[in-house]
C-alpha cells in the first residue's frame, strides 16, 4: 500500500472518529458521561474501516460514507454496552464498563441511544436512507437472536446447530459495513454472493475465537464455564470416546472439574479439526470474492485476511 493511500485512510478515520463525537449527547444530555466514557477509547473502527474501504473503491460521497461507517460503528458499540450487562462484564477495552462504572440503568439507556442514533445517521441519506435503516435493523434482529441463544442454550450443540448461531452472533454487523455500500452504489445483484462470503468468514472468525477460548488451559474456558456454544466443544462432544461422561458432566452445571475437561479437550484432536474448519471456511470465501464486483472485493479481502491472520474480531468485541 502506497503512502498516499494509508494517509487518505488515516485522514478518513480522523473524519469519523470527530464525526462521531460530534453526534454524541451533548454536554447538557444525561448521558454524555456515560458515552464520553464508552467511547474515550474508541477502539478500532474495523466496521467502520470495512465501510470506507468499499465505499472509497465505489468513489462515493465521503460525507455519505462516514455517515454510514458511523451508524455502523454506533449501533455495533450500542451492542457492545448491552452485551456487558448480559454478561456482566466489568470492563470494556482496558477501562470500567459502562455498567460496572454507571450502573445497568445507565448503560441500558446508553445502548439505546446508540441504536436511535445509527438509525438517524442511517436515514440522513436522501437516495436510500430506508434501504439502509432496514439493513440495521435486520442486523439487530438476527443479532439479538443469536445473542439469546448463545445465553440459553445450555447443552452441546451439532456442528450444525453452532454454525446456525455462530452466524446470527457475527455476520450482522460485519455485513452491515459493506452491504450498505453495494445499496448505496446500486449492486444489490452482489449482495447474495456478499452474504455467502461474510458468513464463512463470520463462522472462521467465530470458530478462531472458540479455539482461543480452550486453548491455551493456563486460562479458564469462558464457554465452559457458562455452557455456551464452541466449536471445539461441539466436535470433541461428538468424537470423543468419553463422551458419555463429558455430556453428562456439562448437563450437571458443575463447575469443578472445568479445569480438568478444558485441558482434555485441548490436548485432543478436535482442536486440530477445528481449525481445519477455520482454513476450509476462510478459502471458501476467497473463492466467492471472485464473484463480486471487482469494487466489494478491496473491503472483503481485508475482512478475511483479518481472521486469517489471527488478529482477532473476538478482540475487537473487548477493544473495538
Amino acid at each position: 500500500m502506497s503512502s498516499k493511500i494509508y494517509n487518505n485512510e488515516l485522514t478518513w478515520l480522523s473524519d469519523l472518529k470527530r464525526l462521531i463525537l460530534e453526534e454524541l449527547p451533548p454536554h447538557s444530555n444525561g448521558l454524555f458521561q456515560a458515552a464520553n466514557h464508552h467511547f474515550k477509547k474508541p477502539g478500532k473502527f474495523y466496521r467502520a474501516q470495512l465501510a470506507i474501504k468499499a465505499g472509497q473503491a465505489l468513489g462515493l460521497n465521503k460525507s455519505a460514507v462516514l455517515n454510514w461507517a458511523a451508524a455502523c460503528e454506533m449501533i455495533h458499540n450500542a451492542s457492545l454496552v448491552h452485551d456487558d450487562i448480559s454478561d456482566a462484564s466489568t470492563h470494556r477495552r482496558g477501562q470500567n464498563s459502562v455498567t460496572n462504572h454507571f450502573g445497568q440503568d445507565t448503560a441500558i439507556c446508553l445502548g439505546d441511544w446508540l441504536v436511535a442514533k445509527a438509525f438517524e445517521l442511517a436515514a440522513d441519506n436522501s437516495t436510500c436512507g430506508g434501504q439502509l435503516v432496514s439493513i440495521l435493523s435486520q442486523a439487530m434482529q438476527v443479532t439479538c437472536d443469536g445473542q439469546v441463544a448463545d445465553l440459553t442454550v445450555g447443552e452441546c450443540l451439532t456442528l450444525q446447530e453452532w454454525k446456525m448461531i455462530a452466524a446470527d452472533k457475527t455476520v450482522p454487523f460485519l455485513l452491515a459495513p459493506i452491504k450498505g455500500m453495494a445499496v448505496m452504489s446500486g449492486l444489490e445483484d452482489d449482495i447474495p454472493a456478499l452474504t455467502d462470503l461474510v458468513l464463512l468468514t463470520g463462522l472462521a472468525y467465530q470458530g478462531r475465537n472458540d479455539i482461543d477460548d480452550i486453548i491455551p488451559s493456563s486460562h479458564t474456558s469462558v464457554d465452559l464455564l457458562g455452557r455456551k456454544p464452541n466449536l471445539v466443544v461441539s466436535l470433541f462432544h461428538k468424537h470423543s470416546p468419553r463422551q458419555k461422561d463429558f455430556s453428562s458432566w456439562y448437563l450437571s452445571g458443575d463447575t469443578t472439574k472445568i479445569n480438568s475437561w478444558q485441558r482434555t479437550i485441548a490436548s485432543s484432536d478436535v482442536v486440530l479439526q477445528a481449525n481445519i474448519f477455520v482454513e476450509d471456511w476462510l478459502d471458501q470465501a476467497d473463492g466467492v470474492r471472485s464473484n463480486l464486483s471487482a469494487e466489494l472485493q478491496p473491503a472483503c479481502m481485508a475482512l478475511i485476511e483479518k481472521v486469517r491472520g489471527n488478529m482477532s474480531l473476538a478482540s475487537d468485541a473487548n477493544t473495538a
